[in-house]
């Protein structure tokens, strides 16, 4: 602790909270001065432009979403979320970056990814962003491009195993070409993990059968499909020695075979998503049971206990909320047939504070661990820290001030997403937040938005080697 170094921009005192740093959670003050955080400890004689009374508040760094999609082009249709509303969302739910896919359209290149996402961003982002490139065309023209985006600070590209209606899928051989490619540009490779043979069995037997319900897509998928494809992923990163990032993980079995060939030194590790911590598959049972039709699919009450034990030792470095918004009228799509309902579920603004009400306050996990898989873990992983993810001099004044004791009720009115219906309706949470600041502004207080659309900046990340 101690000051740092710029002595220019406003100064603004957070006094007298409980403040997270690593596994240590201290009562002191932190100073903001510009964009970043200037010192941390007693601090009563430090000059300031606004001084913020944080007694009995949380002080928290601000939230990584490494896992969102804006204006997402999907089974025939868009998502709601844009850079505008979408970081409105992430800003009220106290997340201050986010990493967005950016699909690599038929014909296109692949540094045509990242420039799409900037300019769909200009003058809408509220908060700051990062962009996942997403290969859909494996060409050797798609691979000498690799390198490019990497060095532009998109080091993390993502291909998908399933998906062939939707020009997605890409094949074993293909990935392992790409693994290559990637590794040796300093990159990671993230995979969406469903093995699409089997879905494409099961779909149109399940169909044939008249069994169109919503819960029939989780049957379409069992857990079997996501363990096969994370066999072949290991099997892949054993022979191409690259770096490998499995996304939204929701099966235990795929948990076991990552913890053995993590314990083996495989350069591989998974996220897990807010939805899988929260509900089960016994909502796609209700009447509005398309509302939670997302892929992989929710599972059992065992598996969930699986993945909480899995996010609170470690195994499982993270939770994102793999956020796809998408109207009501489209997942009506799949009202009287489960595959013609977009996947997905909107969830950027409720994964921080749901996540500190039902891991911290109900005792999953620790104070220190959730910030970890919110903030820490993914900035690191992902090419961001030191500047983002901690509480630390010298890095951006991302900083949310929350209140474990408030109770509240999440739901349509009172999150502030561009759905006009909300998966978490009427759950009861423990812990609000009262302020969100980005880069030392503040941008959100209590329920009023202060931040002005176009402010976020694009964020170059670059991976440890």
């Amino acid at each position: 602790m101690g000051c740092g170094t710029r002595k220019d921009g406003k100064k603004i005192l957070i006094r007298g909270g409980r403040l997270v740093m690593g596994q240590d959670v201290i009562e002191t003050d932190l100073l903001i001065q510009g964009e970043e955080i200037a010192a941390i400890g007693p601090l009563s004689d430090a000059e300031a432009d606004d001084l913020i009374d944080a007694r009995g508040l949380l002080v928290l760094p601000g939230g990584v979403d490494t896992h969102v999609h804006f204006n997402d082009v999907f089974m025939g249709t868009v998502s709601v979320h844009d850079y505008f509303t979408g970081t409105r969302a992430a800003a009220f739910g106290g997340t201050t970056t986010v990493i967005d896919f950016s699909n690599q359209v038929p014909g296109g290149s692949l540094t045509r990814t990242l420039e799409d996402k900037q300019r769909e961003a200009e003058g809408k982002a509220l908060v700051d962003f990062g962009v996942h490139p997403v290969i859909t065309r494996p060409d050797e023209e798609t691979l000498t491009e690799i390198e490019t985006v990497v060095r532009a600070g998109a080091p993390t590209i993502k291909c998908y195993m399933t998906y062939r209606d939707d020009g997605l899928l890409i094949e074993d051989p293909d990935l392992e070409r790409i693994a290559l490619r990637l590794s040796g540009a300093g990159g990671m490779l993230m995979l969406h993990a469903e093995a699409n043979d089997a879905i494409e069995a099961n779909v149109p037997r399940l169909i044939q059968e008249g069994k169109t319900a919503p819960i029939y897509h989780a049957r379409s998928k069992p857990p079997e499909v996501e363990t096969e494809a994370i066999r072949r992923i290991i099997e892949i990163s054993k022979k191409t020695h690259g770096r490998f990032f499995i996304v939204h993980l929701a099966s235990p079995g795929g948990l076991e075979l990552l913890t053995e060939a993590m314990d083996e030194g495989v350069d591989i590790r998974p996220e897990t998503c807010t939805h899988y911590l929260i509900f089960t598959e016994e909502m796609l049972e209700r009447e509005d049971g398309v509302k939670w039709i997302c892929s992989p699919p929710l599972r059992d009450r065992t598996a969930q206990e699986v993945l909480w034990q899995g996010v609170a030792d470690g195994r499982i470095r993270m939770v994102t909320s793999d956020d796809a918004a998408y109207s009501w009228d489209a997942k009506l799509f799949g009202k009287d047939r489960f595959d013609r309902c977009p996947n997905g579920i909107p969830g950027i603004e409720p994964r921080f504070q749901i996540l500190y009400s039902e891991g911290v306050a109900k005792g999953r996990i620790t104070l220190s661990r959730f910030v970890e898989i919110v903030a820490s873990e993914p900035a690191r992983l992902f090419g961001m820290a030191p500047k983002k993810g901690s509480l630390t001099v010298g890095a951006d004044a991302d900083v949310v001030l929350l209140d474990p004791e408030e109770t509240w009720t999440m739901g349509q009115d009172t999150l502030h997403m561009a759905t006009d219906w909300s998966a978490y309706q009427g759950i009861q949470v423990t812990g609000k937040i009262r302020k969100v600041f980005s880069r030392g502004e503040l941008i959100v207080d209590r329920d009023e938005l202060l931040g002005e659309p176009g402010r976020g900046q694009y964020v170059h990340r670059r991976l440890d080697v």
